[in-house]
């Protein structure tokens, strides 16, 4: 999909070098920009932009100029253009999660728009305004704008009922304000892709411009209404507005719109990106700019520093774009490809000539969900490439290795490629591929040394991941960092201390000595634990590095029966507890060893076996109260076991590796309450149990997905009920314990058995 952007303008030199920037890095593709008799260099910096078509609009005297600026623009719309937004100079689309309350910036809107304009009947899509006031700011000072005004209005301000559009084109007959267009047909939605309401005027009519909802999901627009003192003096009150006629912007627009009521940095947290992305272009043009205005000369500056720290960073010219690329796999010539790591994505990449030797810097970025995203390097020599495109057989080109090669996970059907130098992205092309039959199961299995086995990329990328390849986006992260505030506060709420422990990933702990990879520190749990809201997290890497060969089973993912004692001995003390009385605790343990083939040595042909040493001299097994016996995640589990350490109640929201620590945690405390939801937290669960401890746990290869504080097991268990069939069910049932009801309504579960056993009984 292209996004093109309509503006009008008048000397607007100072912020339109950011403000384009920052559109191209969201993924808009063409500005179509109205300039209005500019007088300050605006004009000149425009033309220089080989991005932008630039019309001019004059004023005729007596009629603001911006609905007939936009109707010039509508026409001269580019037929390839998809869909055009209508904003000002001081908005910012901002794209968000589309969860209520969660908000961030994705790296790029254009997945959301697809999603918006799928549906041919849309015929625009309304934003509405997030009005920021002044920070506090008089004078202007340096610094980009994103970053320099992070306070706003609350949702419910009266100004963010105010909305622009997103259109297609085509649908478009004329606009009756700056902010509503008419459709010839084609319905107008919000962000939700709801029908838009009207706001109401309390005589009952239409306000055509404003909605009844003002709606913070899925995309905005950062509306940076005043800015400072200075700025707004000089720029908006001085300007006055396009859209009405004799509307001056005095000292009673600033005070009614600089509203500061809430701190948000979303659009902040990509200023470092958007610095590198500054166009060269523009740089130039804004360099040349002469002028006795102070803070026209801090402009200057600003953009002058920008450009010294892309060059010294990147260092190339005026056009870093790719030339040439192509896509071997998948493709309409070629079909897709398929290994047992998933769907092969392969191809290559020529660089201008001038800028060839940046091509080691160079790295192909590939994202199917906004939370994470793979990057990897052009590591693949293609002679073919050199020799039918540049006519060239010399082995030493400097662009030999121009290729790309790896795998995604088979589901996925629709996924995004970039160019990614350094910090400087381009979009290359929106993937769609058919759902194709494959051998799913077809072996996933890395055969490491000495017997060691390990997951090939799984749907989690697990070698992408462990080569430092797979990360967290800035979306991502943000979530992460929620989601620990959001647990947070459900532990201070309840009184009950709190930790969330991760697995190791077997890579992390095994691999640097058995695996055919090479370790990278840039994963997904560094990131996670670089975060400031991780200072509950545990990872126990140091301690099961201690343990050497016994910290993880070869043939399977999981750690040994003395890893998940290691890891309990960690999480206890995160807990507060005592560490010489908890390791005292497991130090008469005695072991016996077993053979056993494990989630990956089941998968080879013959069953590859090995020996780990298992628990003898104690097993929770004995002190089961309740196991409602649904397989992975919904089991809910409890362990009543009157000998242990402290006479508490410790609930886990946990994974598969929990399951292995149960006979070390049920002597830690009196009561273990386990429900298998990979560490989303159901409130109503931690309500009802009332626990003294409070657990997440979860596998670093599972970091990419982020885990729910508004989780709900009764969803949770319906949905896994309806998907199981007669044997499933009669399985369930030969697993279940079931103690009687009045010790499962003091454990505080009655709630979430009977809703069980109901579903079982109605299949």
């Amino acid at each position: 999909m292209k996004l093109a952007v309509a503006a009008i303008v008048k000397n607007e030199v100072d912020c339109l070098p950011e403000w384009l920037a920052y559109h191209r890095l969201v993924g808009v593709s063409q500005f179509l920009i109205a300039d209005n008799s500019s007088n300050d260099g605006t004009r000149e910096l425009l033309a220089a932009c080989n991005d932008v078509i630039l019309k001019d609009v004059v004023t005729k005297k007596g009629e603001p100029p911006q609905l007939a600026a936009y109707e010039y623009l509508l026409k001269a719309c580019p037929a390839e253009i998809d869909v055009l937004a209508f904003i000002d100079a001081d908005e910012f689309i901002l794209p968000l999660q589309s969860d209520v309350g969660r908000q961030d910036k994705p790296p790029s809107i254009l997945p959301w728009l697809e999603s918006c304009f799928s549906d041919e009947s849309v015929g625009a899509v309304a934003l509405n305004w997030a009005c920021f006031g002044s920070s506090g700011q008089v004078f202007r000072e340096q610094g980009l704008v994103i970053e320099r005004f992070t306070s706003r209005s609350y949702i419910n301000f009266g100004p963010n009922h105010h909305y622009k559009s997103i259109v297609r084109p085509a649908n478009v007959s004329g606009f009756d304000n700056p902010h509503h267009v008419r459709l010839k047909y084609g319905r107008y939605v919000n962000a939700l892709g709801e029908p838009l309401k009207p706001r109401i005027a309390q005589d009952g009519t239409h306000r055509i411009g404003l909605s009844e909802d003002i709606v913070w999901q899925g995309a905005r627009i950062n509306h940076y209404i005043v800015k400072s003192v200075e700025e707004f003096l000089s720029g908006k009150s001085k300007r006055g507005s396009a859209a009405q006629k004799n509307y001056n912007k005095g000292r009673d627009y600033f005070e009614r719109h600089d509203r500061n009521d809430e701190a948000c940095t979303i659009a902040a947290q990509i200023a470092p990106h958007l610095k590198m992305s500054i166009d060269s272009v523009e740089k130039a043009s804004v360099k040349k700019l002469e002028s006795s205005n102070s803070s026209k000369a801090d402009v200057v500056n600003l953009m002058c520093d920008f450009g010294r720290r892309i060059v010294q960073k990147i260092g190339f010219g005026d056009d870093p774009t790719p030339y040439r690329w192509t896509l071997d796999y998948p493709s309409s010539e070629h079909g897709s490809l398929f290994l047992p790591g998933g769907r092969v994505v392969q191809g290559w990449v020529l660089l201008h000539p001038d800028i060839a030797s940046t091509v080691p810097k160079v790295r192909i970025i590939a994202r199917w969900e906004d939370q994470f995203e793979v990057c990897h390097p052009l590591e693949i020599k293609r002679p073919d490439v050199i020799n039918k495109i540049l006519h060239d057989v010399d082995d030493s080109h400097p662009q030999r290795q121009c290729g790309f090669r790896f795998t995604i996970p088979t589901r996925v059907t629709r996924f995004y490629l970039e160019l990614l130098i350094d910090d400087y992205r381009w979009p290359l092309q929106t993937v769609k591929c058919e759902a194709e039959q494959c051998d799913t199961d077809a072996l996933k299995v890395i055969e490491g040394s000495e017997g060691w086995l390990f997951l090939d990329n799984d749907t989690n990328g697990s070698v992408d991941q462990y080569r430092g390849r797979m990360h967290l986006t800035e979306y991502g992260i943000e979530r992460w960092g929620g989601y620990f505030k959001g647990v947070a506060k459900i532990a201070n709420d309840y009184g009950c201390r709190w930790s969330m422990l991760i697995a190791p990933a077997k890579e992390t702990i095994m691999g640097p000595r058995y695996h055919t990879a090479v370790q990278d520190d840039k994963r997904p749990i560094n990131q996670l634990l670089a975060l400031s809201e991780a200072t509950h997290v545990v990872h126990p890497e140091a301690a099961l590095l201690a343990l050497g060969d016994d910290a993880y089973i070869r043939t399977d993912t999981h750690w040994t029966q003395r890893g998940a004692m290691k890891a309990t001995i960690e999480l206890a003390v995160e807990l507060g507890l005592p560490r010489d009385k908890v390791e005292n605790l497991f130090s008469k343990d005695r072991y016996t060893s077993r053979s056993m083939g494990g989630d990956l040595g089941n998968k080879l042909t013959p069953r590859r076996v090995c020996h780990v040493d298992m628990l003898k001299s104690f097993s929770y097994m004995k002190h089961r109260l309740y196991d409602n016996g649904l397989p992975n995640f919904g089991r809910m589990l409890v362990i009543s076991y009157p000998e242990a350490l402290f006479a508490e109640t410790c609930l886990i929201f946990g994974s598969s590796s929990t399951n292995s620590m149960f006979h070390y945690i049920s002597r830690v405390f009196k009561r273990v309450v386990f429900i298998h939801t990979a560490g989303s937290i159901d409130q109503d669960v931690v309500d009802s149990i009332s626990p003294d401890y409070l657990v997440a746990q979860s596998n670093a290869r599972f970091l990419l997905q982020v885990p729910e504080v508004e989780y709900s097991l009764t969803d949770l268990i319906d949905r896994k009920v309806s998907r199981l069939d007669s044997t499933e069910i009669e399985k369930i049932s030969d697993k279940m314990l079931v103690s009687e009801e009045s010790s499962l309504n003091d454990v505080g579960i009655l709630k979430w058995h009977r809703q069980l056993t109901r579903s079982i009984s109605s299949f």
